[in-house]
């Protein structure tokens, strides 16, 4: 059930060029887009568009946790998709060719340049906290 709800968004977020050539009463898509999550963070938006053009909404209904897996249908053609992570760090790839084929996207700490400098910089944060607690207090 909460597959045909994202395909409905997508097809809505896609506009009627998508219903028209994909998204039918039946809900059988063309193709589709899983996103797996192998990263050691949450997703927190994940948006598609057709290459080049403007992203539609959130896709997630919520975050995407770490080992967890969502399918969206789509429509056939050529897609873009971003996602952001829970720091707000934004991971895109272009020109995923959705026509009749299916992709997988798995996201893992180094998927993209952002994301592994934002869990080095997470990392150095909590290694930085850690000491920071353990250091003694100050004396008068």
């Amino acid at each position: 059930m909460n597959n045909l709800r994202l395909i409905a968004s997508l097809c809505a977020v896609l506009g009627t060029a998508a219903i028209a050539t994909g998204c039918t009463d039946d809900n059988s898509p063309d193709a589709t887009l899983t996103v797996e999550n192998r990263s050691d963070f949450s997703i927190v938006d994940l948006r598609v568009a057709f290459a080049g053009g403007q992203y539609g909404s959130n896709l997630l209904n919520d975050d995407l946790l770490p080992n967890e897996t969502i399918t969206l249908g789509v429509a056939c053609d050529t897609y873009d998709a971003t996602l952001i992570d829970e720091d707000n760090v934004p991971c895109t790839v272009h020109n995923l060719d959705l026509c009749l084929n299916d992709a997988r996207w798995i996201i893992r700490n180094d998927t993209c340049t952002a994301f592994g400098a934002a869990k080095v910089a997470r990392e150095a944060a909590a290694a930085a906290a850690a000491s920071s607690s353990q250091a003694p207090a100050s004396t008068r």
